[in-house]
């Protein structure tokens, strides 16, 4: 499969505030069934993170490059058993 450098896709968001992610997106990026999505608010735009914490959760978040700020609340959230691997 090709990898995806850059991809523009019209989507829609239902009465719940659930989207879609495209297929050929989720494919590309290797998101599976029910994998644990960061979701950001970076000027003015939304942000998905695929969370892969099969490993180390600390290695996962420092690799995300959040300010220190976000990656102390995630490594809590960690720890609370909010996000799962």
């Amino acid at each position: 499969m090709a990898e995806l450098k850059f991809m523009e896709k019209i989507i829609e968001m239902d009465k719940s505030g659930r989207v879609v992610i495209p297929k050929e997106l989720r494919q590309a990026l290797r998101i599976r069934d029910a994998q644990p999505l960061l979701v950001e608010l970076r000027k003015g735009e939304i942000v998905l993170k695929p969370l892969n914490l099969k490993g180390d959760p600390l290695k996962a978040i420092a690799e995300m490059n959040l300010p220190i700020a976000e990656w102390e609340q995630v490594e809590k959230q960690i720890e609370e058993g909010i996000v799962q691997e």
